[in-house]
């Protein structure tokens, strides 16, 4: 091997081992791991230690939108029109401010510092605008945090990010004419065109072909292979044709979420691809925290200060009003407002870009966007994990002004058969869930065992339509339902492993079909007798097959 190309693999292993370390030990401190890949990113960074160079840095670049490219990916998962329709009017009201509130203030500090400016003036208001959602995401998944105020922080940070491309891609061109570097207003009409249209086609189509593929595929490996394939394709062509690559697979991803939740499986390729996430930010915010040059906050000067300053104040007034309209009291409200500060990947490749494409002022606005990011990734993450610390205490406390039930979030694990019909699910639910009882989520899960008469494919696919069927039915009586579908080599292993993955709260079984006469009438273990071993949560059966009970024993083809 070229002795270059082993000390660049080298360096990076070590780059990432370090990465990871940092976490490890800014966690003493109860400090988020993001504030630790990026420390220690500029700290070996070229304007550190000096560990990674500024040339073996560029020579590793494209890491960066590959890996910016996964993550927003993943949060196209949430971008959907079923997941977006859940959200609270609330999310909509904050989320509007939060594009509107922070670009207004930017431009007028802005314009009182350069007031002869006016590219100034825009594209920084529009920078400004930007989230990180990747930030909030590894804060969030760190955390194990779920609920409707960490939805609300990760969704208000990913709509920010997509109207940022959208204007600036929008804006860029018409900014260009203005200074004399387009020639035409065609010309930038159609820039605008092939940047926005472009990235969306691209997203559209790839997204298609990965849904397609996902049909006939089942095993986590083999998806984790398609979607990340998908993603780095996305990604590269996308800079190959010279559109948007984070605004492709952001729709790639909304595209095959959309898809596959038609198919009540929207879950699967992304928990897939959750498996590589935590080395994922550690090389995304590494490589991010060696880009920054803490002498860029005096470069950027007092425009610098102006930018962060306005831009601080009105992502904290959107976050702040937004959430006294949801119902929060001004505590959490203030420090929802502070955990919106986060600014990352997607200002930093703009900067990147306005300094290639305006050459008189491009230099000047990277140098105040990396100020910036210095204070908001480094601050940032502290206060995004305090915010969601107290969102999940509010959300968590007992409503004390009203005496309305307060329901605890649990999950019932009820493995199905391909012989179960819709009529016999539904009166086991109803006698598994009292009228009136905090409604639970439900997850229907087929294991698939192997099993004389059936080849894996012909199993795998006559489970998938059963489950879309009995899951519609749920769906239909208005109860919380998801859908697994797993292969295993036994039965009671499969459902075992499944119920310690989702933490179920409790596992439905059902006595045996009258079929299985001889399995009812047997001293001896059958299927239901191993799964009960296995299992180590409560389990209720329900017995008798004139209540509509679910089988147990035929829960494998």
């Amino acid at each position: 091997m070229n002795e270059v190309v082993w000390l660049d693999i080298v360096v990076v292993g070590t780059l990432i081992w370090l990465g990871y370390m940092g976490a490890r030990l800014i966690g003493r401190l109860n400090l988020p791991a993001v504030t630790g890949f990026l420390l220690v990113g500029v700290l070996v960074g070229p304007h550190g230690l000096g560990f990674l160079s500024a040339e073996l840095l560029q020579k590793i670049g494209f890491a960066e939108p590959l890996a910016l490219g996964l993550i927003v990916f993943l949060i196209g998962e949430e971008l959907t029109r079923k997941m977006l329709a859940r959200h609270h009017w609330s999310f909509w009201f904050t989320s509007a401010l939060n594009l509107l509130i922070p670009g207004v203030l930017v431009a007028l500090a802005v314009r009182m510092v350069a007031p002869d400016q006016p590219a100034y003036v825009w594209l920084l208001a529009i920078i400004a605008i930007s989230g990180a959602p990747a930030t909030v995401m590894a804060v969030i998944s760190e955390m194990g945090a779920k609920g409707r105020g960490c939805d609300t922080l990760l969704g208000t940070s990913a709509l920010d990010n997509i109207a940022t491309v959208v204007l600036y891609s929008v804006v860029t061109p018409f900014l260009m004419l203005s200074l004399n570097i387009h020639k035409s207003v065609g010309a930038a009409l159609l820039e605008t065109g092939k940047q926005i249209g472009g990235a969306v086609l691209l997203g559209i189509i790839a997204g298609v072909l990965l849904a397609k593929l996902l049909e006939r595929v089942f095993q986590e490996g083999e998806m984790l292979a398609l979607g990340l394939t998908n993603v780095l394709l996305v990604v590269a062509l996308a800079e190959a044709i010279g559109v948007s690559s984070l605004l492709a697979p952001l729709v790639a991803g909304i595209t095959v979420a959309t898809v596959e939740e038609g198919r009540n499986t929207r879950e699967r390729i992304f928990r897939s691809l959750r498996t590589v996430e935590y080395p994922v930010y550690i090389i995304f915010f590494t490589l991010a925290g060696a880009h920054l040059e803490l002498a860029s906050v005096v470069t950027g000067g007092l425009l610098a200060i102006a930018y962060i300053v306005a831009r601080a104040l009105g992502k904290f007034i959107a976050g702040f009003t937004g959430s006294l309209a949801a119902g929060y009291d001004m505590r959490q409200s203030a420090w929802f407002g502070l955990g919106m500060l986060p600014q990352a990947g997607v200002a930093v490749g703009l900067a990147l870009h306005a300094a290639q494409a305006f050459p008189e002022i491009g230099a000047t606005v990277n140098a105040v966007v990396l100020a910036a990011i210095v204070v908001f990734e480094i601050v940032g993450p502290v206060l995004t994990k305090k915010a969601v610390s107290c969102l999940l205490e509010a959300e968590q406390a007992p409503e004390a002004a009203d005496e309305t039930l307060v329901c605890p979030e649990r999950i019932i694990l009820v493995p199905v058969s391909r012989m179960l019909t819709p009529d016999r699910l539904m009166r086991t639910l109803d006698a598994v869930i009292p009228h009136g009882e905090c409604p639970p989520t439900i997850i229907l899960a087929h294991v698939v065992t192997p099993e004389r008469g059936y080849t894996v494919a012909e199993s795998l696919t006559q489970a998938q339509r059963g489950l879309e069927v009995l899951a519609e039915a749920v769906r239909d009586r208005g109860m919380l339902v998801d859908t697994r579908l797993v292969r295993a080599r036994a039965l009671e292993r499969g459902i075992a492993d499944l119920a310690e993955e989702l933490g179920a709260s409790m596992v439905v079984l059902g006595a045996p079909l009258s079929r299985g006469a001889f399995a009812t009438r047997s001293p001896l273990r059958t299927k239901q007798h191993r799964v009960l071993d296995a299992l180590d949560v409560p389990v209720l059966i329900v017995p008798g097959e004139g209540s509509g009970t679910v089988g147990a024993d035929t829960a494998s083809p």
